[in-house]
């Protein structure tokens, strides 16, 4: 028969294996603080619909740091929405607002301008895409393991490593800045079949590189070391990848078609009128809109890239057991 003694120390040794999930793998395993009013630690837990808990978890950090996520996404999105303004811009002062059928304003361009314009602004938006991925991964992983990082240590973070974040997109978003170059020197007519082709070849080559920016965060990799390491998470849940893209995709244009299609109605309706502005209001209602679509989807790839590992590497085993007997040392 046991004493006391032993008893109490082998009924603390299974609590200690109950003890619940703080902080990422390569991160030294602190046990949550106990004592104070409402400590309830957070425990990962594995989903059996990880696309759904994706989106879900993304929108539930993007509520409760609303005021952080929006601020931060806007100031690095500032620029290339500029970008993108500017274009609206150009591209109305080329079109005849009484015409149904409108131009194709980089093929009668006689200066290249609009030519350079569209490609510098797809660009634009793909690498400032990336650094808010960066930004938003910091606050949900942060949130996820009980160490939430403010908006200005973000930022911060963030800003230092702009360089290997690009260097991270090029490397696996090449196929990007091609289709970009090709579609933006096309005649309309070519134009319109090649982004046909680009939206399939975007959903495989976007769900295949999913994982990179996350990466980077999660276990504080450079930008080669990201790409393998994205590799790998890729191939153990590359169909729940493909799944959250086209879910993640088609709300984001539902979304975005619902506020682009906001001002036709309402001029429709007699609400309020813009006269020959419609379509630049139009255009910087969308701008508006992907204030807020392109940080709810990074938060929402930040915690698909927690359920992969979740369900691939059994991420909450790992850490349960680190809390439990320590961190593993590295061999």
């Amino acid at each position: 028969m046991l004493h006391d003694g032993a008893m109490t120390e082998q009924g603390a040794g299974w609590e200690r294996l109950d003890a619940t999930a703080a902080t990422p793998q390569n991160v030294t395993a602190r046990p949550a603080a106990t004592g104070g009013a409402g400590t309830r630690p957070l425990r990962m837990r594995r989903s059996r619909q990880p696309v759904l808990a994706s989106l879900d978890g993304g929108g539930a950090v993007f509520q409760r740091r609303m005021r952080d996520v929006l601020v931060g996404s806007t100031l690095i999105l500032v620029p290339a929405i500029a970008l993108n303004f500017w274009v609206t811009v150009i591209a109305f002062d080329r079109f005849d607002p009484n015409v149904s059928s409108q131009p194709w304003f980089p093929a009668g361009s006689d200066t290249g301008v609009e030519d350079i314009a569209i490609l510098v602004t797809a660009l634009s938006v793909g690498y400032t895409t990336a650094v808010v991925g960066h930004f938003a991964a910091q606050i949900l992983i942060g949130e996820r393991f009980r160490r939430p990082v403010t908006l200005g240590r973000a930022l911060a973070r963030t800003g230092r490593r702009l360089p290997a974040i690009f260097a991270a997109w090029l490397l696996t978003h090449w196929w990007y800045v091609l289709a970009a170059l090709i579609i933006a020197t096309s005649r309309l007519e070519d134009a319109i079949g090649l982004s046909v082709l680009y939206v399939f070849v975007a959903w495989f080559a976007s769900a295949a590189t999913l994982m990179v920016i996350p990466a980077m965060v999660g276990e504080g990799l450079g930008p080669f070391a990201a790409a393998k390491r994205n590799w790998t998470l890729i191939r153990l849940r590359y169909g729940m990848c493909l799944a959250f893209v086209f879910l993640a995709t088609v709300l984001s244009t539902l979304m975005l078609v619902g506020i682009a299609t906001l001002v036709p109605v309402l001029r429709s309706l007699g609400f309020v009128t813009f006269g020959a502005a419609d379509g630049i209001v139009q255009g910087v209602m969308i701008q508006m809109a992907a204030l807020i679509v392109i940080p709810l989807t990074a938060l929402g790839t930040a915690q698909a890239y927690i359920e992969v590992r979740l369900s691939g590497e059994a991420l909450d085993l790992v850490i349960d057991t680190d809390l439990a007997f320590g961190p593993r040392e590295s061999s």
